[in-house]
């Protein structure tokens, strides 16, 4: 009864639903089989199957320096902030360092200026908190697939931090007005 619940969740009921899950413990995905027949059954082998299959390792992957990310920090507004974070839904699942919407917009109230700082501060490295950078998952199957031994029948919802979104939606808000502002995009592009 509770597994086919999960399996017909949709969009917002999914991040409602992971309040009710514990990592690790009561994992009801039946054995996995991944492409070259090798089983996974334990909670660990399955956890590290679903993950290789979602992240194949990548050869091209090097390590490279970042440029410096020159002023654009100094473009960020307070009411860009404000737009970024008010555009986010307050219901969202939290992400591993559990802070909701809803906090950051308290703390908005209270200390609009250290919040503006922080996203600038981001923008500015060039980089990320490390804690931003944290995701937690559910894994869900998805509808339609029959053969549930196989890992491709699941797919993972990522738990994020809510100021780092607030920043990536910052980040994208400016490169899409610089883009604009440069004529970089065709007037057919959406």
């Amino acid at each position: 009864m509770w597994s086919e619940s999960l399996q017909k969740l949709r969009g917002a009921e999914v991040c409602g639903a992971v309040r009710y899950a514990n990592p690790r413990a009561g994992m009801t995905v039946e054995a996995l089989t991944d492409r070259e027949g090798k089983e996974a059954n334990t909670s660990q082998e399955k956890e590290g199957m679903l993950r290789r299959e979602s992240f194949p390792p990548n050869d091209d992957d090097q390590y490279y320096e970042l440029p410096h990310a020159g002023s654009v920090h100094k473009c960020v507004t307070e009411q860009t902030v404000e737009r970024a974070l008010f555009s986010q839904l307050v219901k969202m699942a939290l992400g591993p360092d559990k802070l909701s919407f809803g906090a950051i917009r308290l703390l908005w109230k209270w200390d609009i200026e250290s919040i503006v700082r922080l996203t600038m501060a981001a923008i500015d490295s060039g980089r990320h908190p490390l804690v931003w950078k944290r995701a937690g998952s559910v894994v869900i199957r998805k509808p339609g697939k029959d053969d549930s031994t196989q890992p491709k029948a699941y797919c993972s919802k990522w738990l994020l931090s809510c100021m780092g979104k607030v920043v990536d939606k910052v980040v994208a808000e400016l490169l899409s007005d610089e883009a604009d502002r440069r004529g970089l995009l065709s007037d057919g592009q959406f």
